[in-house]
């Protein structure tokens, strides 16, 4: 579903909505960035000083083993 409107946001580039299809689509990916930024900056400021957590008694939330398994896809590797 998701294909079909970048599809459709995509096919606008030939019409007179172009301009408004290339922000947007520009818009979309900015803000996809910067959530994934601030979720990785999260991460490292969490763990930047004590990695296991044992000193500040930090328990993993769902947002980190999500972030966990992005870093096992992009990195390829096993648990």
């Amino acid at each position: 579903m998701l294909f079909l409107v970048f599809l459709l946001l995509l096919s606008l580039g030939f019409t007179q909505y172009g301009q408004i299809a290339n922000y947007l689509l520009i818009s979309i990916r900015l803000v996809l960035v910067a959530i994934l930024s601030i979720l990785f900056v999260r991460e490292w400021w969490k763990y930047r000083h004590d990695p296991q957590g044992t000193e500040n008694r930090v328990t993993p939330d769902a947002g980190d083993s999500a972030l966990r398994r992005f870093r096992r896809w992009y990195y390829d590797s096993s648990r």
